[in-house]
């Protein structure tokens, strides 16, 4: 049986709230975050409620439509509650850590993420399952009925304090904002690994070492000369194709940490793990090289001219390994056939050895002979075959080119990801680094008014700045001067003020935050019905400062 006293109990709350609501309600041109906070929230509530009232069996293209508008709703006050966190804890340290993004694909970072991800919570809450994941929709419906709970009351929280104060944020208020940010990082971070394939700790540190092997060998290469400052700045398409093939060869000559040749192939990073076999085989052949030979490998890996029957100048001229869906642990990855006919004994090496004379090692001929011991395929017996310097020079710059060059087909988000951290690197960017110069004048007038706001850059999601009352006396369109009867009202969408006859069209600015119809001046009007028309300057449109009549 339902107690009358709680009913009536209810009733009366609802009274004052809305009464409360009438008299206090912030303003729309209210720039504090709580004051922007209610008049998103409102809308949210109105759409929600649409959506809730309507029967998408009916009509599934408005439906469509409402959840459009819902989601876009929902970026808008998740885009303010972010800003007063920002506000409120201006400090990274402060707020919940999100160093897991960089684990993420690129696709997956959008300016819609949080929207979808509070979508994907309420699906959830409500007893949705994720699409061929079941088990994984289980593990993540308490922590998103969590979510959703805590947003809700601190919805509720938020718009009574901003009919009190917007400008005041309570103690109990910032408690509640900051552990709404651990939810929702924790539940990111949860729901994103379901939906896509999110690398593992030990994956994403083996891709670490990758770029610090990258960045070694970009410094190395300044410093020899091979490359200069300005091509890295730049990008340019030689050091873009040449600087991986320089990396593989160093970090098999002096970075042998970096690409864990020794250890399993699950212990190698998965953007060389198929190529483990090839790279210890490179790893034997480096061996025999005098240094005058290394060196022209190195120019001939940076050049791109490895012999005449083989041009590696970009990464399209060498046919790509194997696609990344099709690589087996098991399998090495094989390289091209005629590549594989031209080497097919010096592809079994295992150990190498060189009958050094009393040369210096530093000169040569590239026609220079050197004897190798070689281990036949499917037999313990060996060999000892004379070579030609220029035919392992040619043997390891088509290997090395290979296996580098597949990393911009096979895995070209981690390569961007790891040509960005060398050529774009983390720095300690100090503010005040050089002291200020005094102005020779003693004040500098700062430009004010519509034109001054006109040039600002203002995001869509905040809304326009109005112009104050005090500051036009006259219609901007027809340049009436306003009286008692004549009356100023302000353009939702641009904010000028102008007279009744000027702005008597209507129209919903969703972008805005205004899903209702509301005033827009003509010129406004015509410029959303048809945005091909040109914009009028501002020149034309005439501004004067003083006023006293109000909107």
């Amino acid at each position: 049986m339902v107690d009358p006293t709680s009913v009536s109990s209810n009733v009366f709350e609802k009274t004052m709230y809305g009464l409360r609501k009438l008299v206090n309600k912030p303003r729309v041109d209210d720039w504090a975050p709580m004051a922007k906070f209610f008049h998103a929230d409102e809308a949210l509530n109105r759409i929600a409620r649409e959506l809730d009232s309507f029967d998408g069996r009916r009509d599934p293209d408005r439906c469509n439509v409402l959840v459009s508008k819902l989601r876009q709703a929902q970026d808008r006050v998740l885009l303010i509650i972010n800003e007063m966190l920002t506000s409120l804890y201006p400090l990274e340290s402060d707020r919940a850590n999100r160093d897991f993004r960089a684990k993420f694909p690129d696709e997956v970072i959008h300016d819609n993420l949080s929207g979808q991800l509070w979508f994907g919570a309420e699906c959830l809450a409500a007893g949705s399952n994720i699409v061929s994941r079941e088990a994984e929709s289980d593990q993540l419906r308490p922590l998103a009925r969590a979510l959703t709970k805590h947003l809700d009351l601190m919805r509720e929280m938020l718009k009574d304090q901003a009919l009190k104060d917007p400008t005041q944020y309570t103690d109990r208020l910032k408690e509640s904002l900051l552990y709404f940010d651990h939810l929702f990082a924790d539940f990111e971070f949860n729901y994103v690994s379901v939906m896509v394939e999110v690398k593992s700790v030990h994956e994403y540190d083996r891709q670490q070492d990758i770029a610090v092997l990258f960045s070694e060998a970009a410094m190395r290469a300044q410093k020899v000369g091979y490359i200069t400052q300005e091509q890295i700045e730049y990008a340019d398409p030689v050091m873009m194709i040449g600087l991986p093939r320089l990396a593989v060869l160093w970090g098999l000559l002096y970075f042998p940490d970096s690409l864990k040749l020794e250890k399993n192939a699950e212990e190698m990073s998965v953007l060389f793990r198929h190529f483990q076999n090839s790279l210890i085989q490179c790893r034997n052949v480096l061996k025999v090289l005098k240094p005058f030979a290394l060196k022209e490998l190195e120019k001939r890996l940076l050049s791109g001219s490895g012999c005449d029957d083989f041009v590696c100048g970009s990464p399209a001229k060498v046919n790509p390994i194997i696609p990344e869906g099709e690589l087996k642990p098991e399998e090495e990855a094989t390289l091209d056939a005629d590549v594989m006919a031209e080497t097919e004994a010096a592809t079994t090496a295992v150990s190498s050895s060189v009958e050094k004379s009393a040369d210096d090692d530093t000169v040569g001929s590239l026609n220079d002979e050197c004897q190798m011991e070689l281990q036949l395929k499917g037999s313990t017996e060996s060999k000892v075959v004379t070579v030609r310097i220029e035919d392992l020079i040619q043997f390891m710059f088509k290997r090395i080119a290979a296996v580098a060059d597949q990393l911009q087909t096979n895995f070209s988000q981690e390569f961007r990801k790891i040509m960005k951290s060398v050529m774009r690197p983390v720095s300690d960017m100090r503010a005040f680094e050089f002291s200020g110069q005094t102005s020779r004048t003693e004040a500098v007038e700062e430009e004010t008014g519509v034109e001054a706001q006109e040039s600002m850059p203002i995001r869509a999601t905040v809304g326009v700045r109005w112009v104050p009352d005090s500051d036009c006396m006259q219609c901007t369109s027809c340049g009436n001067a306003f009286t008692v009867f004549r009356r100023r009202h302000h353009c939702r969408n641009c904010g000028r003020l102008f007279c009744h006859r000027c702005s008597a069209q209507e129209m919903p600015i969703p972008e805005l935050g205004y899903d209702t119809n509301v005033r827009v001046c003509n010129l406004c009007y015509l410029y959303k019905v048809n945005p091909f028309t040109p914009a009028p300057p501002s020149s034309d449109l005439p501004t004067t400062s003083t006023a006293t009549a109000t909107n």
